[in-house]
């Protein structure tokens, strides 16, 4: 079998590099539930379609498709979603095969891809969906986090094929092709073109992204959006209809509480990272959506629809705020726009005011974790107390990566948000394996960076402790 799926991948492998852009021509039409290249609309083929496929790019090797029906399904069922893809497009054989079961093969191809990070997926499908977000209350926000704790302390991944109907697995293919994957991309290229503008590398050190280091990504976009979609705006923009009655330090305790301090942290960056983008577009549309714009002529008073003060630093702030809690849709959305005329218009209709308390300033500040520390004094707060070693022991799951040891001088700190400089988080320092930091210069800047916040104080020092 290891035999039969080398030589399976290594087919795969040869047919996503002849073909870039396979296209299957049939009566049913592509397989377009797995099309993971970026097509942010994707179709199931229609459940009563029998037609047989033709593909006009390479076959694989005959012998592979020639195999039983039952171990062409195995192999299948162990493929992640881009290799799945490539494979029936390539295939007619493996097309038919993948469309006799394609939710339990979509599913288990979603478990392989995201692996560790599926709870958090399923949890971002759970509440991404209009009936979720435009009935939100505390209770039911709560009621919600309670469960998603449960099933991440599970020992088992969520067992997909089991809980979710075909359209719910297309549905999560999608949101995962067509916003997640591109968007490790573009934050992959914004923070470690930030790195290398610090860190004033000669030599370019820049190999793929190791496993782990994209485990941190997946989970830290999927758990932010989860955040959107719980306390934020969300996708659906119901901020018109719904007030959250949830303080940050509601928030803190639960939902950010949930995570070890350095993934805390992973979300901050992503924060950050969503932040920068929308402050430039800002900046870039200013005079766009200004009320006293020519263009607004004669429709004041009141404030036109489309006008909007950013001019005034409150109301500036709050927009960012509610704007960025719409979510990454919208973000990687506003990625792909290149036409001025065009971007205006679509940051006119999604600016948004925030819904209640969010992340960063607010949940994340320095008030909401004090005031924390005196309402739930945790097992983690007399970890950081006895100041526990916590050393770098390797890039692997669930140890801390190598840039958070090193802040926290190998010792214990339940310390994030406030206490940690937004400089380390626009080039993702907790994101990277030890090798990357090594080879980028990047622990130089750790240093330099921290020190310029810190100097040679610890801000651990000057908590009260129970």
């Amino acid at each position: 079998m290891k035999r039969i799926l080398s030589k399976l991948k290594h087919a795969v492998r040869l047919s996503k590099s002849s073909t870039p852009n396979p296209v299957i021509q049939s009566n049913a039409g592509p397989p377009q539930d797995i099309a993971v290249c970026g097509s942010p609309v994707l179709v199931s083929v229609p459940e009563h379609s029998q037609a047989e496929p033709v593909s006009d790019g390479p076959q694989l090797n005959t012998p592979l498709e020639t195999l039983p029906p039952e171990v062409r399904r195995n192999l299948l069922s162990i493929l992640g979603l881009e290799e799945l893809s490539t494979l029936v497009h390539a295939s007619p054989v493996f097309y038919q095969q993948y469309f006799l079961d394609r939710r339990s093969l979509l599913c288990k191809s979603l478990e392989t891809t995201l692996g560790g990070v599926t709870v958090d997926a399923c949890a971002v499908y759970r509440t991404g969906v209009e009936s979720f977000s435009g009935t939100r209350t505390s209770g039911k926000v709560r009621q919600f986090l309670k469960s998603y704790e449960d099933q991440r302390s599970s020992t088992q991944y969520s067992n997909l094929t089991k809980t979710l109907t075909q359209d719910e697995a297309v549905d999560m293919v999608a949101f995962y092709s067509s916003t997640i994957k591109p968007l490790v991309r573009h934050y992959t290229s914004w923070t470690l073109a930030n790195l290398d503008d610090k860190a004033n590398n000669l030599q370019s050190y820049s190999p793929p992204l190791s496993k782990t280091e994209r485990t941190r990504l997946l989970r830290a976009l999927y758990r932010f959006q989860l955040c959107c979609n719980l306390f934020g705006v969300g996708r659906h923009g119901t901020y018109g209809q719904l007030r959250l009655a949830l303080r940050p330090i509601d928030i803190l305790e639960s939902f950010i509480c949930i995570f070890e301090p350095w993934e805390v942290e992973e979300i901050a960056c992503i924060y950050s990272f969503s932040k920068e983008k929308y402050d430039q577009i800002f900046r870039d549309i200013r005079w766009d959506v200004h009320e006293e714009n020519p263009k607004f002529e004669g429709r004041r008073p009141p404030t036109p629809e489309g006008a909007f003060d950013i001019d005034n630093s409150w109301v500036r702030a709050y927009l960012l705020i509610g704007t960025i809690s719409r979510g990454l849709e919208l973000l990687y959305t506003i990625f792909t726009i290149r036409d001025h005329a065009h971007l205006v218009s679509a940051m006119q209709e999604h600016i948004s005011w925030p819904v209640g308390s969010f992340i960063e300033d607010e949940a994340l500040g320095e008030t909401a974790q004090s005031q924390r520390r005196q309402e739930l004094w945790s097992n983690r707060d007399r970890k950081q107390q006895r100041r526990d070693l916590l050393p770098f022991k390797g890039d692997g799951e669930p140890d801390p990566p190598l840039a958070w040891t090193l802040i926290w001088s190998g010792t214990y700190s339940n310390l994030y948000g406030h206490y940690v400089p937004d400089a380390i988080r626009r080039w993702g320092y907790v994101m990277w394996d030890a090798a990357r930091l090594g080879g980028t210069g990047a622990k130089e800047v750790l240093a330099r960076q921290w020190n310029a916040d810190w100097g040679d104080t610890d801000p651990r020092d000057n908590m009260q402790y129970m």
